[in-house]
């Protein structure tokens, strides 16, 4: 029975793994430039995404960075295989095939930072790589003016044709053109034209456009490369007005123009690629990365576009310090970035055998103790001893050597600190060890009704069975030995006192 169970398990995992294989081919299959397939890009991610997710969730490798520059350079210094990888700009990219390699081109869409996306490229530029940068016409750095989407800034150039001419970069005109017309009711024929002008006169070669995913895209239904009429059909799911944007009770009838009467010889988005990967897709709430791309996946002949938006990508941070620290119960923490400890002080008597810690460390950063991952309210420890986190920079290259030490209080304070009967003591003897008093009182002291006067410890209390017991308040029989129960400021400790007193022998 339990063979029988196990092969219908072993079977239906088959099944599953012969499903992902099949639907993985077909998401890679994109050989027609005219047939852009969506739906296939989003599944080809998921699937890497999934397996990316599960190897994190089960394995507890060291967490992915994600948009680090760091990140990047390390993935670029994986396709630096000359033998193995052909890595370009897009315009020479469309143009190169190579059976016996993998040939990558490298897409990088400035929306909203173009000093940014410069900084990015230092990252491919010292490592010898380059890529097309498509420029955003519609971006705050391309306006002289924000509020005028039809006057630019010449402030663009210097840093464009730094990019171009010393790095090599190519430039490209990253399309917002339906925008124009459906929403500032601007002619984008005539835009265009004037603006492709003006960067060529300049000296910007502009050879290729890429369709920029505006936000008015999603509340109006197109897709801004619809512009062109080589680019109109088939019409996407979910943007199918192609032809006229309904906006305000009216439809507005698209305007088009052809690639070759703006001298464009290419639109990103119809290549003869057969993979694509990009940084835009986002895919139950997480967004695509660098990390997520597999190169054992990618085999000889394939011909891949890489999309990433240096927006999304940052210098990763070289801090590598624990913020904040906090075990269930504790009395305070010290957290000393200094000298790089934690101090934790737990109530008296707690269990410190297997605690979990709730903490954040520095954006980025991750942890690890005795070469285990450390991951915050899962893992715990035996606190009993110092114990040593080592924390790894979001940059990865700076480490720092944390020790936290878990103290308890000490014992909480059930002390009589002085005890008298009022006018007929002759002597007292209090043993804090023992916990014992001995009080010798005049020899016509009525032991059975005697007035008593003590000094406690700090917020303790003293009690005589049930009945709560005050300094210079009533009185207690004393004909035989009275115990008197102590109870800590926090009510958890307590002890018993003894009181012993008796007539004084002359």
């Amino acid at each position: 029975m339990i063979l029988r169970r196990y092969r219908f398990y072993i079977l239906k995992y088959c099944l599953f793994i012969f499903f992902l294989f099949f639907i993985n081919t077909l998401s890679g299959q994109k050989n027609d430039s005219d047939h852009l397939s969506i739906f296939r890009k989003k599944v080809n991610q998921i699937l890497v995404e999934s397996d990316s997710l599960n190897r994190q969730r089960f394995f507890r490798v060291e967490p992915d960075t994600n948009f680090t520059w760091e990140k990047y350079a390390a993935f670029l210094k994986k396709i630096s295989d000359t033998s193995k990888y052909i890595v370009l700009p897009l315009n020479e990219f469309r143009k190169t095939f190579d059976n016996k390699k993998i040939v990558i081109g490298l897409r990088h869409d400035i929306d909203n930072d173009l000093n940014l996306a410069y900084k990015f490229s230092d990252i491919e530029y010292k490592l010898g790589f380059r890529a097309t940068y498509f420029v955003l016409h519609t971006a705050p750095y391309y306006l002289a003016n924000s509020n005028n989407m039809e006057v630019h800034s010449d402030r663009i150039i210097p840093i464009l044709k730094k990019m171009q001419d010393e790095r090599h970069f190519e430039i490209g005109w990253h399309n917002d053109l339906v925008t124009l017309q459906v929403v500032y009711n601007i002619n984008p024929v005539t835009f265009l034209h004037n603006e492709l002008n003006w960067l060529r006169s300049n000296g910007i070669n502009i050879v290729g456009t890429a369709s920029h995913g505006s936000n008015y895209c999603k509340v109006y239904h197109y897709l801004n490369f619809y512009f062109f009429e080589e680019c109109t059909f088939p019409a996407r799911p979910n943007f199918d007005n192609n032809i006229t944007v309904p906006v305000g009770g009216r439809n507005i009838k698209l305007i088009k123009g052809k690639l070759k009467d703006f001298g464009l010889q290419y639109e990103a988005y119809f290549l003869n690629n057969n993979k694509y990967f990009s940084d835009a897709s986002i895919t139950n709430g997480i967004r695509w990365n660098i990390g997520m791309l597999d190169l054992n996946q990618l085999h000889p002949g394939d011909r891949v576009n890489i999309l990433l938006h240096p927006i999304h990508w940052h210098k990763g941070s070289v801090s590598a310090n624990i913020e904040s620290f906090s075990l269930p119960g504790q009395r305070a923490c010290i957290i000393d970035t200094l000298n790089s400890t934690v101090s934790v002080e737990m109530p008296y008597g707690i269990n410190k055998d297997s605690l979990i810690a709730s903490y954040i460390l520095s954006p980025g950063a991750y942890a690890k103790s005795g070469g285990k991952m450390q991951v915050s309210n899962i893992t715990s420890h035996n606190y009993n001893f110092p114990l040593t986190f080592k924390v790894y920079a979001e940059n990865r290259s700076v480490q720092k050597i944390w020790t936290i030490n878990v103290y308890s209080e000490k014992r909480p304070s059930c002390d009589f600190l002085s005890f008298t009967i009022p006018g007929v003591t002759k002597s007292v003897v209090i043993n804090a060890s023992r916990k014992s008093i001995l009080v010798e009182v005049n020899e016509s002291a009525n032991l059975k009704r005697l007035p008593v006067k003590f000094d406690l410890s700090q917020g303790v209390t003293a009690w005589i069975g049930p009945d709560k017991q005050f300094s210079n308040s009533g009185t207690v029989n004393f004909s035989g030995n009275v115990n008197y129960r102590v109870v800590s400021e926090d009510g958890v400790d307590s002890c018993i006192w003894t009181v012993t007193v008796r007539k004084a022998k002359f």
